[in-house]
């Protein structure tokens, strides 16, 4: 399917730097597996929050890879409602 630029404004800009960083740079096992490092999530995090776009080629992106995936399920894990919302619950039972 096609995404608009409609649909893509609709996307979180961390979601959006994070996916398309981890398809350019994160086809390892266990992406989403596997933590990152608490304190290299927490420095992305505040740089998304303070309305920035990271810069995730640096090197401490690269070499803890796996802190930007941490980083997308966090967002998800956080979300006032879940992505499944709760009024689908029961056409999941």
């Amino acid at each position: 399917a096609q995404l608009t630029d409609h649909t893509c404004s609709l996307v979180p800009q961390v979601l959006k730097s994070c996916t398309e960083f981890i398809e350019k740079h994160g086809i390892v096992d266990g992406i989403y597996r596997l933590s990152g490092i608490a304190s290299n999530i927490q420095k992305l995090r505040h740089e998304f929050d303070s309305e920035q776009i990271p810069d995730l080629t640096k090197d401490i992106y690269i070499q803890d890879i796996h802190c930007v995936g941490s980083l997308c399920k966090l967002y998800f894990r956080e979300l006032p409602n879940p992505l499944l919302t709760y009024q689908l619950y029961e056409k999941f039972s």
